[in-house]
Order: structure tokens, then sequence, then C-alpha cells
């Protein structure tokens, strides 16, 4: 057993260590400790507790005090088990410090690296002196290691570093030092704590530019990545910078390389023409990145190479063949490179770039081939003026593969729909289809589309589909809808072919457990029913053609992530806020955190610091947890309250119109049962309850709103959705505006803030009838456009009138 072994050796262990101890420092007896370490070390690294010879092996070790080797595997004891044995930790702390005061600069370093690794609070005292000292050292590796020494000091109490002045040190070394990697390492600890904001001057940038080629590869991309966010203040020194870096752009580490990428590109924003000349300019160097055997430098290069793509395609559409895929890339480059060119796709390239792409149809990697058809498509819709495009994708119709052909229709149904006038070409090509060859939901929906958008001009369209009905109950959901609206579409078209496949599919739909194919059988039903006119105008009508279809990224989005130019935002394709929770210490946010509000004075816009119960926006807790997007949709639909209005408060719906006639038989079609509700006398809804009157200016301290939120027992959850002004009016000043709004109702804003795309505020107010208090938690999803609400109070029914008369205000917005 592991156990038993391990106890063996820790007994065999200490034996030795007992016998070596007592030999003293005798040179013979040095091979044999460095022996009888490295041993223990091997334990500690498989796991074994070897803390039980703290002690042994100090006095073991500390006997050959001049042995570096030995003082190594002697701290690294040391700081593993300093944690756990902080009273036995305190012994070696004299030991420590006499090291950090030795002559061999090396023996000082490894001392105080060790010494600021204990990781134990009640120690800071005895590490601050020495690390202050440790920053004035003659010698440059001593200073590098006490300055992240400062860091680690930091993590554990910031007050002991402000304290110690340390901060103004590192300001200073930042400026003076004469070691590079010196420089680098303050200017990395100062970013991390916070305190570098204000360092961002033009006399420190270009200090650290001038002497870019002292500082490592590592270090070089830092300088770039600080020197980014300094604003030149004319053109001239725009260019005076962008001279001193040019040769960065041919630097052999790719991470330079896209960091100066970045700073061009972003010093140039606001100079389009010099702008257009910097992405002329970084294309070679960019292409030579690609150029290299390493393909996951090559993605990373390639993602932004497609990023820059999206925003100015001209400038790489004469370079189109570069992204053409070579037969020894990883999928995930060729899948890359595929949306490069059709990003990059105009009336020049674009037939060539289609030719290319039809050889990838045939590949043997099928997700390859899907991927090359749908690129293709994307071309024909972007370029349409380019002959001979839909011909290609019309012929992959001719492969025999049921995966390209089922790709092949969707394509075509989205061209049909943005291009109307080649609609007939398209139709033609695909009308000696069976829709039994075609088995994927996808495709068979697209299919099916076709035929009842275009099934005038389809002589089997209707017999087509009524193969189809008869297996309604085996069809997919997306099907079974496409067929529901197929059927409608075609029965006005051809009325005496398609009265038997309506019926059919309103019978088959009605019976489906599906909500959403069974509600709507039931309204084309009721449609037809009420009036044949309106229900030919409502789902018949011809729709427009359509202009654009969503994009995977908005603009805003895409601007987002060039602001994060050569981070992970770039190859996730999202901003950093949707997969971090911490904003960089040197990014300038104006709103980082929350902002308080009021606080006791119920509505004064103040800067006052928020109340320690309420996390940073980012933050998630157990209790305030904001919801997944597919989670909050989920909890949206299933909700009936998720509109914004409470069963009690919602009218009557009104009852539907009377068939005054079986519509040509289709009752007799379902099988003698009407799909049409039969009257019924509507209940009598209760009274409404008297609306919520609120106190004016309620007062209300962040200590107490701390304190009653944790002990609340009383709750509601509900959720809201808001359109797309009210999401603005909610981001607009700075959530100001909202904020005022809310106070108007006599809702005292204690506290608002966060960071795209979450917004959290914190409200409370107090009833004018009693003295019952009500707390509010409003989390806002703007990639959603969802408010989530938590309301809490001292009684059972505040929650619910105050959920009534706050869904009231948000509808106002």
């Amino acid at each position: 057993m592991p156990g038993e072994k391990s106890r063996g050796e820790i007994g065999e262990i200490r034996t030795q260590l007992n016998a070596l101890s007592a030999s003293g420092s005798r040179p013979e007896a040095a091979a044999a400790k460095k022996e009888l370490f490295k041993k223990v070390i091997n334990c500690m690294t498989i796991g074994i507790d070897m803390s039980s010879l703290f002690m042994l092996v100090m006095t073991a070790g500390m006997s050959n005090a001049e042995d570096v080797v030995l003082k190594k595997m002697l701290y690294l004891f040391i700081c593993t088990y300093a944690q756990s044995n902080p009273d036995l930790t305190l012994l070696t702390i004299n030991l420590l410090n006499k090291d950090c005061k030795d002559q061999d600069p090396t023996i000082r370093g490894l001392a105080l690296r060790s010494l600021c690794s204990l990781r134990v609070a009640n120690l800071i005292e005895y590490i601050v002196s020495p690390v202050s000292l440790a920053l004035q050292d003659r010698n440059p590796y001593v200073r590098r290691t006490a300055v992240l020494g400062v860091l680690k000091i930091y993590n554990l109490d910031a007050a002991a570093v402000r304290n110690a002045g340390m901060l103004e040190d590192l300001h200073d070394m930042l400026q003076k030092d004469p070691d590079a990697q010196v420089v680098a390492n303050c200017m990395s600890v100062l970013l991390e704590t916070g305190s570098g904001q204000s360092l961002v001057t033009r006399a420190l940038v270009i200090s650290l530019l001038n002497r870019i080629k002292e500082f490592s590869e590592w270090a070089q991309c830092q300088v770039l990545e600080f020197a980014t966010h300094y604003r030149p203040s004319d053109e001239q020194e725009v260019y005076d910078f962008m001279n001193v870096l040019d040769d960065r752009l041919s630097h052999s580490n790719s991470a330079v390389v896209m960091a100066t990428v970045k700073m061009f590109l972003h010093y140039t924003l606001s100079m389009p023409a010099t702008h257009q000349q910097v992405l002329e300019r970084i294309k070679d160097p960019l292409m030579t990145l690609l150029s290299r055997d390493h393909f996951e430098t090559a993605y990373a290069v390639l993602c932004h190479f497609h990023l820059i793509a999206q925003r100015a395609p001209i400038i790489f559409s004469q370079i189109y063949t570069t992204f053409y895929c070579r037969i020894n890339e990883p999928s995930y480059i060729k899948h890359l490179k595929l949306d490069i060119l059709a990003a990059i796709a105009d009336e020049t390239n674009a037939y060539d770039i289609a030719t290319e792409l039809t050889e990838y149809v045939n590949d043997i990697d099928e997700k390859l081939a899907r991927k090359a058809i749908r690129t293709v498509g994307r071309i024909a819709l972007e370029v349409q003026d380019v002959p001979g495009l839909v011909e290609r994708l019309l012929g992959f119709l001719d492969i025999g593969k049921d995966f390209v052909t089922a790709e092949t229709i969707v394509q075509v149904k989205d061209l049909a729909r943005k291009y109307p006038d080649i609609a007939e070409v398209c139709v033609g090509s695909i009308s000696n289809i069976s829709l039994e060859d075609v088995e994927e939901p996808e495709a068979r929906a697209a299919f099916i589309w076709i035929l009842g958008e275009h099934g005038q001009g389809i002589q089997d369209a209707p017999y087509l589909l009524e193969a189809c009905a008869q297996g309604f109950a085996n069809e997919e959901d997306q099907v079974q809808l496409a067929l529901l609206s197929a059927a409608m579409k075609l029965f006005f078209k051809r009325p005496p072919e398609c009265q038997q496949l309506l019926g059919v599919t309103l019978a088959a739909a009605s019976a489906e457990s599906s909500q959403d194919v069974h509600d709507r059988a039931l309204l084309y039903y009721r449609l037809l029913h009420y009036n044949l006119q309106e229900a030919k105008r409502i789902v018949a009508s011809p729709a427009p053609a359509i202009t654009r279809f969503a994009d995977e990224q908005s603009p805003e989005q895409r601007d987002h992530i060039f602001d994060e130019l050569n981070t992970l935002a770039v190859i996730y394709r999202k901003p950093s806020s949707s997969f971090t929770n911490a904003v960089p210490a040197h990014k300038e946010e104006e709103d980082e955190g929350l902002i308080s509000i009021g606080g006791g004075s119920g509505g004064a816009v103040a800067a006052a610091a928020p109340a320690p119960v309420i996390a940073p926006a980012a933050a998630v807790d157990e209790g305030s947890s904001l919801l997944s997007h597919d989670e909050q949709q989920e909890a949206f639909f299933a909700d009936p309250t998720s509109n914004g209005t409470p069963p009690a408060a919602r009218a009557p719906s009104p009852s539907p119109a009377a068939p005054a006639m079986d519509l040509l038989g289709l009752d007799d079609l379902l099988g003698g049962t009407s799909l049409a509700p039969p009257p019924a006398a509507q209940p009598q809804q209760p009274p409404a309850p008297p609306p919520l009157q609120l106190r004016p200016q309620p007062q209300l301290s962040p200590q107490v709103f701390q304190q009653k939120w944790g002990t609340l027992t009383n709750m509601i959850k509900f959720q809201h959705s808001l359109s797309a002004s009210a999401m603005a009016f909610v981001e607009a000043n700075k959530h100001q505006d909202f904020c005022k709004k809310v106070t108007a109702a006599n809702i005292a804003v204690m506290a608002s803030g966060g960071a795209p795309p979450t917004y959290r505020f914190y409200f409370h107010s107090q009833r004018a009838d009693r003295e019952t208090r009500i707390l509010t938690e409003s989390i806002v999803d703007k990639n959603i456009s969802m408010m989530q609400i938590i309301v809490k109070a001292d009684d059972t029914e505040s929650p619910e009138q105050f959920q009534r008369l706050y869904q009231s205000v948000l509808n106002t917005l």
C-alpha cells in the first residue's frame, strides 16, 4: 500500500537525517545530505507529506550553509510547508534574512525569493524590510527578484506595501533603473496592482520605446501593449513612434510582431489615409508569419487576418490565393481560411475563389466539404453580379452525395430569399430532386420552403408535400413547421390540388405534442374559419426580398474585438468581457465596479463607495448569479409572467369569431372535429388589488441594506424583456437616466454600475402605509435584452405588489 510504504520511507529518512545532523558540517557529509534531500524532494513531488520532518531538515540543511545546491533544496522544502507549519516557519526567518545579506548575489536573490514565497500573512512584518532593501541592491538579479516579491506581498497585504512606500519605489525604478528586465518587472507589478493608470505619459513611453531592443521578447510585448494605451498628441508623434518601431515588424518572434501591428493600427485609427498605408505595411510581416511551420501560430495570425479583412477586405483581395488550403494543413486552419476567402471575395476574384472551393467539395473531409458549400453560397449572396457563381453552386447537386445535396439546398433557399429574380433558375435545378432523398432536417425544411414559396412553378409540388405529410409525426419540429407553412401557401396558389394536403397536415399537426407545431396549426385553422381573404393576406402575401442576413457578429462587436487586438478575444471571436471576469488594471474603464448612487439619501447621484454587500458586476455569486443565455431563454418562455405582466393583471383574450360554415370541407378532413374552441363563458376576474403606495425619499444606509438583504426570506424572482429603446435608455448617460426614472416612482437607488454586457442595480423603498422595507436587485444582460429581478421584503404580500409597480415603470421606458 502507498500509505504503508510512505510511512516506512519517512521513518528511514528520519533516521538518516538524525545521523547526518550529528555529523555536523564535515565535507564528506555534504554529499550524503544532498542525496537525502533529493529523496525528500522526490517524496514531496509524488504527494507524500514530509512536514513532520521540518525541524530535522532545517537542522541538517543549516549545518552546511555554504552549499548552494543544498540551500536551494532546503528553501524549496521550507516554502512548500510554510503555510501548514507557520509556527515552525517563524524559526526560518533569521536564516533567510541572514542570507538576504550574503555577499553572493545568487544567494541573496534565492533567499529573497524564498522569503516572499512563504505566503504566511503573520510573517509580513519580517518580509517587508528585506524586500525594501533589496529594491536598492546593486545587483540587477536581486532587484528583479525584489520587484516580483512586492507583488507577492501585495497579494497578502496590500496595505503593508503601500505603507512601506514600495509602489513609489517601483515608480522611480521604472524610469531610472538601468536594467531593462527590472524596468519590465516594475511595469508588470504596477499594472497588476492597479497603480499603473497614471504611468502612461509621453516621457515614459518615449523612454521605453527608445530602449525597446534592450528588453527580452516577452518584455517587449509588455512595453508595446503598455504604449498602445498612450494617445499621441499629433500626427507627427505617431510617425515618430512608427519609425522607431518599424524594425519590430521584422522581428523573429511572432508575439512582438503582433504587438507592433496592434500599436500601429490603434495609433492611426483617426488618420484614415495613414491607417490604409499601415494596413498595406503590415501585410508582408503577417504573410511571413504564415509561412512558418507552426500551425498554432498561423492560426492566431489568420484570426487577425480574418478580423482585419472584415474591416478592410480590399487590402487582401489581390492576394486571395495565399488563403487557399494546403493538403498538410490541419482542419482548423482550412476552415478559417474559408472564412477569410468569403470575407475578401469581390467582383474581381469571386469566380476564381468559387472554382477553388469547388475542389474542396469533393474532399474526403465531410466537414470541410460542407464548409466549402456554405462559403460558395455566402459569396453568391454577397457578390451577385459575378456570372457563373450560382451555376457553380447548383452544380453541386449533380455530385450525388447526400450531404452535398442537403447543404446545397439550404444555400439555394437563401439565394431565393435574397434574389427572387434568380429563384426560377434555382427552382428549376432542384425540381427533379425527390424529397425522400433529402434526409437532414434543415435541408428538408429548406426544400419544403422552396416548394411552398415557388410551388406554382413545380408541377409535382403538392404531391411531393403529400408524401411528406403522410409521415408528419416522424418529422423534426422545424420540418413540421415548414410543412405547415408550405401547405398553407400552396393552398392559396393551387386550391384544388392542395385541399387534401392542407387538411391532412392540419389534422396531423393538431395532434402533435410540440407546442409550437400545435399552436401553429390552431392559428392557421382559425384564420381559415375566420376569413379566407385575411388568411391569404397574412400567410401568402409576397414576402419582401431579404436585403441582409444576420451576421455572427455585429459591427459593434467587431469594433470591440478590434480594440482588443492581439488577445484571446480575436481567437474566440467575442469580446473579453464575455469570457473573463476581471478587467485589466491598466485598461481605462469609466465604470469600474459599482457607482454608489444615493445610499441613504434616496436618489442624489454621488461618487461614494458602494455598499459592501454589492459584488462587482462581473462577479457571480450563489444568491444572485446570472443565468446562461440558454437558461434565461428557457426560464423566460417557461415563466407565464415573463412578458412583464402578471396573470392577475392581464386582460382576458377576446374570443375568436365563430365559423359561419365549414371551409372547403376542412372539418371532414380533420375527422369531423373542429379545432375552433367551443364558446365558453369567461371566468370573472377578481378585482385588481389597489396599487402599491411608496414613501417618497426613503432613507436606508448601505450597512442596513447589506444586513437586511442577507436575512430577508420573503422574496420573488421574475424576468422582464427589454425593448431596444428600453435597453438604450438603461445604458444612456452612465445609467443615470434610468436611475432617475426609477427614483421618480419613489424607488430609491442604492447602487448601480457594471460593465457590458452585464449591468446591476440595487434599489430600496418603503411602503407608505407601514414600515415594510422592500429591497430589489436588477441584473440586465445586454446580450439577450433581459432584466432579471429579485425582490425581498419584510412581509409576504409586498413583493408581488412591488412587482406590478416595478414592471409598470419598466414598461414606460
